[in-house]
């Protein structure tokens, strides 16, 4: 993630100790589940639509050329809250939940989907430990190539018992992380992308990334991705 949403991870750890000592209130429960609600979606996507209709802009943060695609176009609550809607959904980080609202499609078809914070964090958990690990050793907890350019992680080397895992947003099953060339971790989506390209009627052109497959039917964007592609009728990570 980028530097933008890093202070997240802290504000999560302490709603996780609100909730031990039972400080949450009941509407809080909403907030911190994993479920992106339709109502909450179509409520955001009116304001966001109303707000371009009046002034010809997208309601978004700032961002650079390098923040992710996913991520590019956080929105602005700020510009909205008001005028064009009522306080931003429970779930939404502006009001303590775990997910960021963005857009996708910006330029073309701007549509409101969810970031999944509480992946965001664990990456931003791994990444650390990597970091550290390099600072100490000068190289990195490698394990194997995975791919060109892509490596899967010692873990143990890093202090885990076993790999850890995140739980899908598109299938609910667990997915574990790669590097990339620079270190850099991420989460790999491999096998939801591959089940999304099994339903489908034909198969898209070598180059395209398959990533808009999961964010088409569903909610979500995949946070922390790699893009893939498809090479010989396989799977793969797509070469940066």
């Amino acid at each position: 993630m980028t530097a933008m949403l890093r202070p997240v991870k802290y504000i999560v750890l302490l709603m996780v100790l609100f909730a031990l000592t039972g400080c949450l209130n009941p509407g809080s429960e909403r907030a911190q589940n994993h479920v992106a609600y339709e109502s909450d979606l179509s409520a955001v996507q009116r304001a966001v639509d109303a707000f371009k209709k009046d002034t010809g802009v997208l309601p978004i943060k700032n961002s650079t050329e390098k923040t992710p695609i996913y991520e590019k176009y956080p929105i602005d609550f700020d510009k909205l809250v008001g005028k064009y809607m009522g306080n931003p959904p429970e779930n939404a980080y502006e009001q303590g939940g775990i997910f960021l609202y963005v857009l996708v499609n910006a330029e073309t078809d701007p549509t409101v989907k969810v970031l999944d914070l509480t992946l965001a964090n664990k990456v931003d958990e791994i990444q650390e430990k990597i970091n550290l690990f390099r600072m100490q050793h000068g190289f990195s907890p490698i394990k194997a190539i995975v791919d060109d350019g892509v490596f899967s992680i010692n873990f143990r080397q890093i202090g885990y018992k076993k790999p850890p895992t995140v739980r899908s947003p598109y299938s609910g099953r667990p997915l574990g992380f790669v590097l990339d060339k620079n270190s850099k971790v991420y989460i790999n989506y491999l096998p939801d992308i591959y089940d999304a390209v099994k339903k489908l009627d034909k198969t898209p052109p070598e180059g395209t990334d398959l990533r808009a497959l999961l964010v088409k039917r569903s909610p979500y964007v995949p946070v922390d991705s790699l893009p893939y592609t498809l090479k010989k009728g396989e799977v793969v990570f797509m070469a940066k």
